[in-house]
């Protein structure tokens, strides 16, 4: 099989898992900020400015874009990771598993584009939308608070940058995260399609047994700290470096135009962590246990 025929048909795959799921991945990306941006008209803002320094617009409008993404990007994260259990065992239960065995393609190519579609793809998309729909929001917020004319007057080159440079680089930190956190989420996922519902409290029940053993017996807390390590390398995924404005938001407007530079800096630092020996282990173990995904889709048949 040629290489441009397996790319199409994961691609297929691809196409069929938003066919299937599209609908509640839209609602549950864009409602929020679209109930926000509709409600913000009729709503109050009190902005005080003794709090906020001498450019509360700006602050206002680069608040509204940072925590608009990070707010539905957080509720997208949560709801995956509350259906990923149920992945693995889904096309068994709906007996769809019966027609996917009939396509001529492999199995994991198949588990490939689920893992894909929920766990990477549709947390990037949260991004990008909630990073678009941040832009209105802000506009919103300041014209509310502060005018038309402030609104108007705000910085509009260096923040244009800034949000350019923000969205690469949360989507990248979305990147990098997942690639931390995939053993942790294949290893449930492998668990509830072998065991199903007993998969998820049984691994949790093995992992919090091994790690006392370890460390009551040999006084090794390797898992409790490799849980840990995985954890806050996610979050230096998103944010490596503190930012280089310290000052408070009386401060933005000196160092609005500093921004891009740091984020790609940020960005850097957040690739140079993934050269250490955890990001292997990582990796290795996802690995293994999306090798055992297969094994069990293949045994469905």
């Amino acid at each position: 099989m040629s290489i441009q025929h397996t790319v199409s048909r994961f691609n297929t795959l691809l196409r069929r898992e938003w066919m299937q799921h599209h609908r509640g991945w839209l609602a549950m990306v864009l409602l929020p900020p679209l109930i926000v941006l509709a409600v913000l008209p009729f709503g109050s803002v009190e902005i005080g400015t003794s709090e906020l320094g001498r450019m509360p617009e700006l602050a206002a409008m680069l608040a509204a874009m940072a925590l608009v993404p990070a707010v539905v990007l957080g509720i997208t994260v949560f709801s995956l990771l509350i259906q990923a259990p149920g992945l693995a065992r889904r096309d068994v239960q709906d007996r769809s598993i019966e027609f996917w065995l009939s396509l001529p393609t492999s199995h994991s190519s198949s588990i490939g584009a689920t893992v894909l579609m929920h766990l990477v793809l549709v947390p990037l998309f949260a991004v990008v939308a909630g990073a678009v729909l941040g832009v209105p929001i802000g506009i919103a917020v300041v014209w509310k608070g502060f005018g038309l004319d402030a609104a108007l007057a705000l910085p509009w080159g260096p923040l244009a940058a800034t949000g350019a440079a923000g969205l690469a680089r949360a989507m990248l930190g979305v990147l990098l995260a997942c690639l931390w956190l995939v053993p942790l989420v294949l290893a449930v996922m492998a668990a509830s399609a072998w065991l199903k519902r007993w998969g998820l409290p049984l691994l949790g029940l093995v992992l919090g047994i091994g790690h006392k053993a370890l460390l009551t017996v040999y006084d090794n807390p390797v898992i409790g700290e490799t849980l840990r390590d995985l954890f806050v390398n996610a979050r230096l995924a998103l944010v490596a470096s503190p930012p280089p404005n310290r000052g408070g938001l009386a401060a933005l407007a000196a160092t609005l135009s500093e921004a891009p530079g740091w984020l790609m800096n940020d960005g850097l630092e957040a690739l140079k962590n993934l050269g250490q020996p955890l990001f292997a282990v990582a990796l290795a173990i996802g690995a293994v246990a999306f090798g055992l995904l297969v094994l069990r889709r293949s045994r469905s048949g």
